[in-house]
């Protein structure tokens, strides 16, 4: 403002805008609280609250026309598809998320240094949502929900109640002790159970491995933790905040969570639960891990030499390098021009670092699970024996024949030292496997331009696998978790100004589709950040599922290592970046030869990529693998028979809402 004078009149258009959204709220539940009010009137109201929660800044104008279109479409007929309906529905429940992560991104700076002040700042966010138009649209919302998913087949069932106000994300099925988790305590970093079925304010990147997943926010539906929690079965839905606080009357509770493919979400008290379908989950592990665990595959140990991205194939996958080495060496083959030069350092080498010196590093992990294995220490003991290996690898030194030799093979395929930037990557003999993804569980060391940093660096990767968090998620799925060897792919740095993952499938609607998850900068949508998420159908149309509305990006800094600078919210991929990615699904699937499931089927792929001036550059691809859907959906299907029922072709709008 120029003068007191409009600052002034700014602050009194604040009030009246405030007093208008209050006047809007009250009338809206004033309408609400109405006897008889058809879906058409639910319809109606939602479509003008709508406009008030994009007025109110809570929603930008291309999520609010994402939702207002199909809205539209259905208001102009008496008797709708059911379909359509299902469709419109779909996006309206994305709303409230949308307006979590906007009011996060605006305040993300003094939430962060008040919340440091006074942990009660952490409920300012829930406070504003209550208080805004949001309240009465979320109101309406649930209502259209729960009659849609009534007439769709779907049922949500919440301790012993058809409820509404869910979303099932992963499908998966658990027995576990519900804990509700608030904000402050999750910013505090609160140590979770693998036994535990957490209720969470957002899901968070280093989430150790915990029995379901229940969070008022969806998050990026391609992140590592939630790519994980697919791979792993761990069952994931989303619910309203008005359900979350019901739950919290319900914390410590031994319960049974069930999310199925269709969406269906069953949650309920471990007693309350039929004969039926505990004998199904009897003989299972608590915390939804997989009865048979998978065995890891022998690595060749007798290459010990630095390998060029040109000597690099798929043969090579976890023997002797992991699987980012071998398949970037078949996208580089497959996609020439569109991979940056990179160099592997093989099992071999690792192997030889690991057992040097007079008490090696892996002769004392050996001796610890076999001291576990035989009764003679417990977890914890374990533990502190593996966190005291992961030092020891920490702070190995690399033989001066390995340094000669990676240093003369960067030089003669990356460029001059000092030139270039080097990420230094993870990659072991137990990641990608046909039933363990691994995604995101070991360490990246970015942008490394010195290099005496650089190979320092390597042993710090050596030693991430050993960490709390990696072993915790690996020995939920391996029988012998400490069977890991490490390779370490080093790629030439990319200045990304958009990066992310695509996944050749719809895993937003389970539909014909790709889904696309981009944020701003480098490394973008890999660590749960509110990245742009799309479905690309094959019909050419787009499904916006989330905007990107990370407060900060990456970028590359020159002098290495990344810094973290401001980003911009709302559109990400332009239209030709869509398109390209189009183009590169199409051509993954066409030139890569798929991994199968134990059905079959080929599994899709997940690729990581970005865009540098709008020139496509890959990462890395690995098969999505997704476990626990078979069980998942007799387990909901059984518990939810009384509710569900063939969905009619139309819907009349004129009928009365169906509020059971």
């Amino acid at each position: 403002v120029s003068s007191s004078a409009d600052g002034a009149g700014n602050l009194a258009l604040m009030d009246l805008s405030v007093g208008i959204e209050r006047a809007a709220m009250a009338a809206a539940f004033e309408v609400l609280g109405r006897d008889a009010l058809s879906r058409r009137d639910h319809l109606l109201l939602t479509r003008r609250l709508l406009d008030l929660v994009h007025a109110a800044g809570l929603s930008s104008a291309r999520e609010r026309d994402a939702l207002r279109v199909p809205l539209d479409a259905l208001l102009t007929t008496s008797r709708p598809a059911t379909s359509e309906l299902i469709t419109a529905m779909r996006g309206l429940r994305r709303a409230a998320p949308w307006a979590l992560s906007t009011i996060r991104y605006t305040f993300a700076e003094p939430l962060v240094r008040y919340t440091a002040l006074d942990p009660r700042a952490a409920r300012f966010v829930d406070d504003l949502l209550r208080g805004s138009a949001l309240l009465p649209f979320a109101e309406a919302v649930t209502r259209l929900a729960a009659d849609t998913d009534r007439l769709s087949g779907i049922a949500h069932r919440v301790f012993g109640e058809t409820r509404g106000g869910m979303l099932g994300l992963n499908p998966g099925v658990a027995r576990g002790r519900l804990r509700v988790v608030g904000a402050a305590e999750l910013e505090r970093g609160a140590e979770l159970g693998r036994d535990e079925i957490v209720v969470l304010p957002e899901t968070v990147s280093e989430l150790k491995p915990v029995a379901g997943i229940l969070s008022l926010a969806e998050g990026n539906l391609l992140s590592h933790v939630q790519i994980l929690a697919r791979n792993l079965g761990i069952p994931n839905a989303t619910l309203s905040p008005l359900l979350a606080r019901r739950l919290a009357e319900r914390d410590g509770e031994e319960v049974l969570l069930a999310v199925g493919t269709d969406g269906s979400v069953v949650l309920d008290g471990w007693p309350q639960v039929p004969p039926a379908a505990r004998s199904v989950l009897e003989a299972a592990p608590r915390g939804g891990a997989p009865a048979a665990k998978l065995a890891a595959p022998e690595p060749d140990l007798g290459v010990r030499r630095p390998l060029p991205l040109a000597e690099l194939h798929a043969g090579l996958s976890g023997r002797v390098v992991g699987p980012k080495a071998a398949n970037l060496g078949e996208l580089a083959r497959q996609f020439p021009g569109r991979v940056s030069p990179a160099v592997a350092l093989p099992f071999g080498v690792f192997a030889d670092h690991m057992r040097a010196g007079a008490d090696p590093p892996k002769a004392r992990l050996d001796r610890a699970f076999a001291r576990f294995r035989a009764g003679e220490i417990d977890a914890t003991a374990l533990a502190a024996e593996v966190e005291s290996v992961r030092q020891a690898v920490e702070v190995l030194r690399l033989s001066a024949d390995t340094r000669e030799r990676l240093g003369a093979m960067m030089d003669t395929l990356f460029a001059p030292v000092g030139d270039y930037g080097v990420f230094v990557r993870s990659d072991t003999n137990v990641e990608d496997l046909p039933g363990f993804t691994g995604a995101g569980l070991n360490r990246t060391v970015a942008n490394l331009v010195d290099r005496e940093k650089l190979f320092a660096a390597i042993p710090l990767v050596w030693s991430s696998p050993y960490t709390e968090r990696a072993m915790a998620w690996r020995s939920g799925i391996l029988e012998r978790p400490e069977e890991v060897y490490a390779s370490v792919l080093l790629m030439k740095s990319v200045p990304a100004d958009k990066s992310g993952v695509l996944v050749t499938a719809d895993l937003a609607t389970r539909g014909r589709g790709l889904t696309v998850a981009t944020a701003w900068g480098v490394g973008g949508a890999v660590d749960g950040e509110a990245a742009e998420t799309l479905v690309l159908r094959d019909d050419g149309s787009t499904d916006l599922i989330g905007e990107a509305k990370a407060p900060y990006r990456r970028s590359l800094a020159k002098g290495g290592g990344v810094e973290w600078v401001p980003a911009e919210a709302g559109q990400v991929l332009t239209a030709e970046e869509r398109a390209e990615v189009r183009r590169l699904a199409a051509e993954a699937v066409r030139k890569l030869e798929p991994a199968r499931s134990a059905s079959g089927d080929a599994l899709p792929w997940d690729i990581e990529f970005g865009f540098v001036g709008g020139r496509l550059t890959l990462f890395q691809v690995r098969p999505l693998v997704e476990r626990g859907q078979l069980l998942a959906d007799r387990v909901v299907a059984g518990l939810t028979a009384d509710a569900r029922r063939q969905p009619p072709a139309t819907v009349e709008l004129d009928a009365p809402l169906h509020l059971e």
